[in-house]
């Protein structure tokens, strides 16, 4: 058996979606301890939307694999894929399969509103997001 390593996603992906596994536990924690910790909790949120914004932008103009034209299907293709799920063999899908691909978009556009809507956010006690009005 000849098995040749194949690198799927380029370092800024890597990098991009560990940064954001660290940022988003780590804004979960800081919005839990409220206080003193809401301005890092602040910054995080814009590091967020920073690095959702750039992985949407990096999958029109990216690496071949980082694009969304590389994973993302159509309707038929998601269809196809779900009924095979109950047989046996290999997928043949390096990277996201044809679901997994709209999970990543729609994974990206949660975080991108969520952090979002931070932009807009008032606890009315001392904290603003920047367009609160």
């Amino acid at each position: 058996m000849n098995l040749e390593r194949v690198k799927i996603w380029d370092m800024p992906v890597r990098l991009t979606h560990w940064a954001l596994v660290v940022l988003i536990v780590f804004s979960w924690w800081s919005g839990e301890q409220g206080g003193l910790t809401l301005t890092w909790h602040i910054w995080s949120g814009y590091a967020i939307l920073t690095l959702a914004l750039f992985r949407i932008v990096w999958g029109f103009v990216g690496s071949t694999t980082a694009r969304f034209s590389s994973f993302v299907r159509g309707p038929r293709a998601v269809v196809s894929y779900v009924r095979s799920l109950g047989r046996r063999g290999a997928s043949g899908h390096p990277g996201h399969n044809a679901l997994g691909g709209w999970s990543v978009v729609l994974l990206l556009l949660a975080i991108a509103v969520q952090a979002g809507t931070g932009l807009f956010a008032n606890d009315d006690i001392m904290t603003e997001g920047p367009l609160v009005r």
